[in-house]
């Protein structure tokens, strides 16, 4: 019902029914709202930038006390503005927002820097700053426009240019069905469109009826699809905050593709019915209501469908056999769908502030995901872990490392109404703790059941005191902490294994692995290869099911490299699990609704486990009844375990960079205690299995507190002490941040040295915690923080295999085997390494531990690995786009040369470089006939 109230608008015009100060839609609603309140009333606030000088107001450039650079509060827009006009064309220049004078507090774009923008055709530009978000931007003014003398920002017979024009631009986000829309981001929803105000150079669309002061996401989409689309930062979600009246103004800006809000405060008692306001939320400036009339058609305020359905509708009951608005598959499962409408995803685990890196409240509810017994989707392998799931903790009592508890760390969904049995070899007890001595030489089996009957067995327990010891061999190895070791990028642990006589007699201290935990595999191809090599260092779980091998297969290798002196160590990948969408989920992409299945892992198939993110998902989880968010069930990792999803875009920011998500890889939260605990126990694992150490993956992307603190849970569970020839080294690699990682305090240098020191207790324990900056053979000098007896080098590493990678900058002091380097020259490089490094001032103690890399020809591929496993030959999905097949090679070939074929590369056999090492070990040199390759020369 609408009654003819609105001034002079007639019935069909009316927005909404009251008596007083309403209006039509579409025109002007001046003093209808006003801004929230200016929170910089009172101080100066300037464009401070390099253009005043240029201009026509021919002030001081980068000034913050110019005066010729005021900015002035719009009323209308809500925005300080500041028009400049008579730069020369085309010219581009920079700016920041100064205030009361000082550069303290100011603001600009991207963390901070320097905000650009182009003077154009006309020489003429508004500058804008809005004080409620604090964005900066720009509108070019045509050179019509005019320059109020004064410093005002008032502009004549300014026009816009809109690059839209003729083209449907709609606000879409989660607030849309708030407000009547059959879901949220709809592309297509008609209460979504923008209109183009030619005056502010702006689309904007105002909201009424939101929830007051709450936080909503939101894009900018054209012509009815998602393709194209105008976000915030790379792309991603804006968000806004409406004011205490539930109303907000969106506006997008046409050329500088700028998203930002405004929201509209209403003040009740000032005689206006603002947007906002009803007769029944104001009656002093609004009105009586007039009384709802039941049959005209109209779902007034006062109406519902039960009181009035032939207005309302028919009240929505579950299992009707309709979906209603107000219902979805968590309330109704019987009448609505298991996904979401459209090509919308679920979005709920972005992080809800700029400070925020703990998961979001609440997310510990969509934990158990895994699907029951019995249930679609499931297999043996995934035993009950949708109720039960834990790890084993071995903690050595002594630093002989002679006895050991053994405790079973279990989390039960239903803790509080079940009890857990402990059972050690079969033998049950309620304590979850057990001590053994090295009199136990087995290998212990461990396995929990819960009195609801739900059971979980856990992988096999090894001691260090059953590995073999190190043979001993001449040379200036120091304990372990001086030599050689050879990286064997792509080698299956059994060919390894093989290659362990050889490395021993060569003279190497040990051997390197690449990553051992259970970690991603696929049966569909990525970027044209089948299971590319990076899928490595996407863990599911940390049981030691990797690719190259089994757990087994592991403990067989160690057992033989240590019995011919060589020490093992492996990869480990700390930082995060999978990347996001790659899991057991199905996923679409919102843009054009492009879906994709699950994903597999590479543990034998009755051992495979589950696992879980957030991203691109679009269906609920049958388990949990929610939408589905980040978890490893094997790991007994949860969706409280990681931070909060954002994007890692900065490579400065020593916050993001710890924060951030890179690449997309799900991030664990390494400061939470229950995370460390769990992460420190699967490095004691490979070393009760005999590793002797590890590199640590992306560990510039956890902070230096959180390392140290791991670092000092596995001392406390090795017995109090690192072992002697134990180290790990972290992959710091430097690029542009370097003067944020190793100057000054140095993040990585002093201070975490420090922290090592307080959380280690010895010098001798702090040199066991070494660096890769990555900066040999370049310039290794460009870490002066770092004493070199904790910095390990190498020349090519295996990142920098594939074409196109360009993580680091050898220029003519090292060069990549397998990107096109002549075999004499690596060679040389090689040599060099042991000979005479680049930039060392001490050979025999700078540097202690160097690295060879023997890795594989890219004969066949780019991205896949030639152990088989990236064989076109094991798609099932999309496998038109496999074409870079890689077919099997055996890595181990007992009379292999170094550098021969199209296969493996095998650098660690050539004779000259193993001399080299050998004279830098203070060995004797050795004969290739003497090594079992006399034909190698």
């Amino acid at each position: 019902m609408c009654l003819p109230l609105c001034c002079d608008c007639g019935p069909v015009d009316c927005i909404v029914c009251i008596p007083l100060d309403c209006c039509c839609p579409g025109r002007d609603r001046g003093g209808i709202y006003g801004c929230d309140t200016n929170p910089h009333q009172g101080v100066s606030v300037v464009a401070a930038g390099s253009f005043l000088a240029a201009s026509s107001e021919q002030g001081i450039n980068w000034s913050p006390s110019e005066t010729k650079g005021q900015m002035t509060f719009n009323q209308d827009t809500c925005r300080y503005e500041k028009s400049i006009g008579g730069l020369p064309l085309n010219t581009n220049y920079e700016w920041k927002v100064a205030f009361n004078g000082k550069w303290d507090g100011s603001k600009g774009c991207s963390n901070g820097a320097n905000c650009q923008f182009s003077s154009g055709a006309s020489g003429a530009v508004l500058l804008i700053y809005n004080p409620y978000n604090g964005q900066l931007s720009t509108n070019p003014l045509t050179s019509g426009s005019t320059v109020a003398p004064s410093g005002s920002t008032t502009v004549s017979t300014s026009t816009c240019s809109d690059p839209y024009k003729g083209r449907i631009v709609r606000a879409s986000g989660d607030y849309q069905i708030e407000l009547g829309s059959t879901a949220l981001w709809l592309a297509t929803e008609a209460n979504s469109l923008m209109t183009y105000d030619s005056t502010k150079c702006i689309y904007f669309l105002i909201l009424v009826g939101l929830k007051p002061n709450k936080i909503y996401e939101w894009k900018v989409t054209f012509d009815n699809i998602w393709a194209g689309s105008a976000g915030c930062g790379a792309g991603g979600n804006c968000k806004f905050t409406t004011s205490g009246a539930g109303t907000v103004q969106l506006e997008f800006e046409p050329l500088s593709k700028q998203l930002t809000y405004r929201p509209l405060a209403t003040v009740c008692g000032n005689g206006q019915c603002e947007l906002g306001e009803s007769c029944r939320t104001c009656l002093a400036d609004c009105g009586e209501c007039p009384p709802a009339v039941c049959g005209d058609g109209v779902c007034e305020e006062s109406e519902s469908c039960s009181s009035c359905p032939g207005d309302c509708g028919k009240c929505p009951v579950c299992g009707d056999g309709i979906c209603q608005t107000n219902e979805n598959y968590q309330t109704c499962p019987q009448d609505c769908p298991n996904e979401l409408s459209g090509c919308n995803i679920f979005r709920e685990e972005s992080c809800e502030g700029g400070s925020q890196f703990h998961a979001n409240a609440g997310v510990e509810a969509k934990r158990w995901q895994t699907p029951k017994p019995g249930a679609n989707g499931y297999q043996v392998s995934y035993q009950d872990y949708h109720v039960l799931v834990g790890y084993a903790d071995i903690i050595y009592t002594g630093s002989d490392r002679h006895a050991a508890d053994v405790c079973l760390e279990i989390k039960h969904r239903n803790a509080g109404s079940v009890t857990l049995t402990y059972l050690f070899d079969g033998i049950p007890q309620t304590n979850k703790c057990k001590r053994f001595t090295n009199a136990y030489k087995d290998i212990l089996l461990a396995e929990v059941t819960a009195s609801d009957g739900s059971t979980l067995k856990l992988p096999d327990i090894d001691f260090v005191w059953n590995a073999n010891s190190i043979s001993s061999r001449s040379g200036d190895f120091r304990s372990g902490q001086k030599g050689a070791v050879a990286e064997m990028f792509g080698w299956p642990h059994k060919d390894v294994k093989e290659e362990c006589e050889f490395l021993g007699k060569a003279g190497y201290l040990g051997v390197k692995l690449f990553p051992v935990h259970e970690q991603l595999m696929s049966t569909q191809p990525y970027e044209n290869a089948m299971n590319p090599w990076y899928f490595m260092y996407q863990p599911v779980s940390y049981n030691l099911d990797g690719r190259m091998g089994t757990r087994e297969e592991l403990r067989d290798l160690i057992q033989t490299c240590r019995r011919h002196g060589v020490r093992v160590y492996i990869d480990a990948v700390l930082n995060h699990f999978t990347g996001a969408g790659n899991d057991m989920n199905q996923h679409r992409n919102p843009n054009g609704c492009v879906r994709w299945g699950n994903k597999t892992t590479s543990a034998p198939a009755e051992r495979q486990s589950p696992f879980y993110t957030h991203a691109y998902t679009y269906q609920y989880n049958p388990n949990t009844g929610k939408a589905p968010s980040n978890e490893f069930p094997a790991a007994a990792i949860g969706p409280e375990d990681f931070h909060c999803d954002r994007v890692l875009g900065s490579w400065s920011d020593l916050f993001i960079l710890n924060n951030g998500w890179l690449v997309g890889l799900t991030d664990l939260d390494t400061s939470r205690e229950t995370v460390r605990e769990r992460q420190a126990a699967y490095l004691v694992d490979m070393l009760s299995i005999g590793a002797s150490g590890f590199r640590i993956d992306a560990a510039k992307h956890m902070s230096p507190e959180d390392i140290s603190a791991i670092m000092k849970k596995v001392q406390t569970k090795m017995g109090g002490k690192l072992p002697d020839d134990f180290f790990v080294w972290l992959e710091v690699l430097t690029g542009g941040e370097a003067g944020v990682i190793w100057q000054g305090p140095s993040w990585y240098g002093t201070m975490f040295e420090n922290i090592l020191k307080k959380d280690l207790g010895s010098d001798a324990e702090v040199n066991k915690i070494k660096m890769w900056d990555g900066l040999y053979p370049k310039e290794p000098h460009n870490n002066p923080s770092v004493s070199r007896h904790r910095v390990v080098i190498q020349n090519d590493d295996h990142d920098q295999q594939n074409p196109g990678s360009s993580s680091r900058d050898m220029a003519q002091f090292g060069c990549v085997l397998v990107k096109n380097c002549p075999i004499s020259e690596h060679r040389n490089f090689e040599i060099r390494l042991f000979a005479n490094p680049n930039g060392a001032s001490n050979n025999n103690d700078d540097w202690p531990i160097r690295f060879i890399l023997s890795s594989y020809y890219h004969t066949h591929g780019d991205l896949g690995i030639p152990d088989g496993l990236s064989s076109c030959d094991l798609c099932t999905t999309t496998c038109e786009t496999c074409r870079k097949s890689v077919p099997y090679i055996k890595a181990y070939d007992r009379m292999a040369c170094a550098y021969t074929g199209t296969g493996y590369t095998r650098t660690h056999r050539d004779i000259a470089v193993i001399n080299a090492m050998r004279s830098w070990m203070k060995m004797a040199p050795v004969s290739a006939a003497s090594l079992g390759i006399a034909h190698c020369g």
